[in-house]
This record gives structure tokens, sequence and C-alpha cells, in this order.
């Protein structure tokens, strides 16, 4: 499986574990509907709500690597 697929399963499988709603967005989205773009990432949208988002950041730093290193 190319990477970018795998890592984007990745995140799903991630994200219905907890029943944590979310949208996969940007160029590996519409790739399903439109002109393959070059893209090195996912982009994801996660449906936090007001006041908790403390508690997403978290679980996720503790399951995945950051991309950069100041992310608190």
């Amino acid at each position: 499986m190319n990477p970018l697929f795998s890592a984007a399963l990745d995140l799903q499988h991630f994200f219905e574990a907890r029943a944590w709603r979310f949208c996969v967005i940007g160029a590996l989205a519409v790739q399903r509907w439109g002109e393959p773009r070059l893209t090195l990432d996912v982009d994801c949208t996660l449906l936090t709500g007001f006041g908790n988002e403390g508690h997403y950041i978290d679980t996720l730093l503790a399951a995945f690597t950051p991309r950069i290193d100041a992310t608190h």
C-alpha cells in the first residue's frame, strides 16, 4: 500500500477507535474526485468542540511523532 494511504488509514483507525468525528481534507481527499495532486502529508479536520482541545492534542501526541518539535 502507498505509504501516504497507509498513514491516512492509521489515522482513520485511531480516530474511529475513539469515536472521534473527523474528516480527511486536502490533496489526498480531492484525489477521490479530481486530478491527482502531489502531496507528502495527510490533512485531517478533527471535531473537538470548544474547551477540551488539550485532551485531543495530548492523546494524538502520545500516539504519533510530531513533524515539528515545538508542538505545545
